[in-house]
């Protein structure tokens, strides 16, 4: 049995993202306009050194989109598509 403190169905980068994206991100093109790339790749060395960054720092806050973005590099990057190919043509 899975529960919460042993096992997270969802990794921390997609919860901590989402979360400050629901509570900051409130603007238009959140996920379309991409972040400066230096802060995504600073945020994402954060997650990657199992540390939870604090998204309130005003360079995250000033550069929202680098959230999204790194949300979107997430995605991009996992070894199997989220919408399985065996599925692909269910989808289309």
């Amino acid at each position: 049995q899975l529960t919460n403190t042993t096992c997270s169905l969802v990794p921390q980068v997609l919860k901590s993202c989402t979360e400050f994206i629901e509570k900051h991100g409130i603007v238009d093109g959140i996920y379309r306009l991409s972040g400066i790339a230096s802060n995504i790749q600073k945020l994402r060395h954060e997650f990657d050194s199992e540390q939870i960054p604090d998204l309130t720092k005003d360079i995250y806050i000033q550069d929202i989109h680098c959230v999204g973005s790194l949300c979107k590099l997430y995605f991009r990057e996992l070894p199997n598509p989220l919408l399985t190919y065996q599925l692909y043509e269910k989808f289309s």
